[in-house]
């Protein structure tokens, strides 16, 4: 059968079969459908099919496989150098990983997104990916009483913003700071 024909009929059949509640059948064809179009280069497709397989994953609270679909996606999206959807389907990876109750992953995956941020010299970004680390932190009972990170990303935005001569964004990200401070010292 001609490759296009037949990832065109999984992803029907992923459908159909999802209209029907018949969810894991739908999962292993969307699956399908990405191991298709992967094998073929098809890497934008790829990762449409593992996002689908893993939305089914999360309504089905099938959560660590939702996030592992999601992670195989952003793969793909970096492969092909799509950095917006890499961040993207990493947070979502981290939403999986939170729902599962799995927060190291959780934190891992928002640091390495700050991370990638903060060598963009995105540092707004870059911040609030650390922040969200902190918050799982906070969930999974862990002190950040010395977790700094978020702190140096909110300085770094400050120092940029101040540069351009926009005041207003560099206070506000002093602000930020003081925020942080603030739910630091409560836990």
């Amino acid at each position: 059968m001609d490759a296009y024909l037949e990832a065109r009929s999984y992803e029907r059949e992923a459908r159909e079969e999802e209209k029907k509640g018949s969810y894991e059948t739908a999962i292993a064809l969307w699956k399908s459908y990405a191991e298709l179009k992967e094998s073929k280069g098809s890497y934008f497709l790829c990762m449409y099919g593992y996002f689908n397989a893993a939305r089914i994953c999360d309504a089905v609270h099938r959560w660590k496989e939702a996030a592992e679909s999601f992670e195989v996606a952003s793969t793909f999206a970096e492969r092909i150098g799509e950095r917006s959807l890499w961040a993207f389907f990493m947070s979502l990876a981290c939403q999986m990983h939170e729902k599962a109750g799995d927060y190291d992953a959780c934190k891992d995956r928002y640091e390495t997104i700050g991370d990638f941020f903060f060598a963009m010299n995105n540092f707004f970004e870059a911040a609030d990916a650390y922040e969200h680390a902190a918050e799982v932190m906070s969930l999974a009972g862990e002190d950040i009483s010395n977790y700094e990170v978020p702190v140096d990303a909110w300085r770094k935005n400050y120092e940029y913003w101040k540069e351009q001569g926009e005041r207003d964004d560099a206070e506000w990200s002093l602000k930020r700071i003081d925020a942080y401070r603030t739910i630091q010292n409560k836990v």
